[in-house]
């Protein structure tokens, strides 16, 4: 039984590293780094692409590119998104309110000034003396929007979604290239490696040591 328990927990260190699950917050375990690796190679060695998956899901310019390391193409995703929006508030124009026009009679009140009213003056009885009797029905103004350009609003649409879509794909990509570039300029190097095994029937646990020469 001792021996059980015992093999249990060596099986469980050896493989606690490929086993878990990978977690955000968790740290990496600290390994020999090699004298001639940078810091710069150290981060985007341990780069991790669900990272950057779930930093997609937040609505800020390049937020995948600067995870990325890459900051020139972070700003200029974030001038491209600042223009998409600056285009679309143009688009739309001035707002101007109006007063529209009526088939009735008006009746005004405070003409000219801010809080100025309009009533239309409805007929609805004339008596036998052929005086009318009005009703009032207020008339509110209209708001329209001058000066806009549709081709502003469709360009700064497409210039979100273009810097969103580029940010997330390219992002992503430079994720991987980086690590990759990083692992095979210094696996190159390596002249040994540990491989461990189980041999789940012998209840044994190995760990080999591949020498390369």
């Amino acid at each position: 039984m001792k021996k059980i328990i015992v093999v249990s927990l060596l099986y469980c260190t050896v493989f606690a590293q490929n086993n878990q699950l990978p977690e955000i917050m968790s740290e990496t375990p600290l390994h020999p780094i090699p004298e001639e690796m940078t810091y710069e190679e150290y981060q985007d060695m341990n780069r991790r692409m669900n990272i950057g998956i779930g930093l997609a899901f937040i609505p800020i310019p390049g937020i995948v590119h600067r995870y990325a390391g890459d900051s020139n193409m972070a700003k200029k995703l974030t001038y491209v998104t600042l223009g998409g929006l600056l285009s679309i508030a143009a688009s739309s124009g001035k707002e101007e309110k109006y007063w529209p026009d009526s088939d009735y009679e008006l009746f005004i009140m405070n003409e000219g000034l801010d809080n100025e009213t309009r009533y239309e003056k409805i007929p609805f009885e004339i008596d036998e003396n052929g005086s009318t009797s009005y009703s009032l029905k207020k008339i509110r103004k209209k708001v329209r929007y001058a000066g806009g350009t549709p081709v502003l609003g469709m360009i700064g649409f497409a210039a979100i979604f273009g810097s969103y879509y580029y940010d997330v794909y390219h992002g992503l990509k430079t994720i991987y290239d980086k690590r990759e570039a990083v692992r095979f300029k210094y696996g190159k190097k390596l002249k040994y490696s540990f491989r461990p095994s189980f041999e789940p029937l012998a209840s044994k646990t190995k760990l080999n040591l591949d020498l390369y020469f």
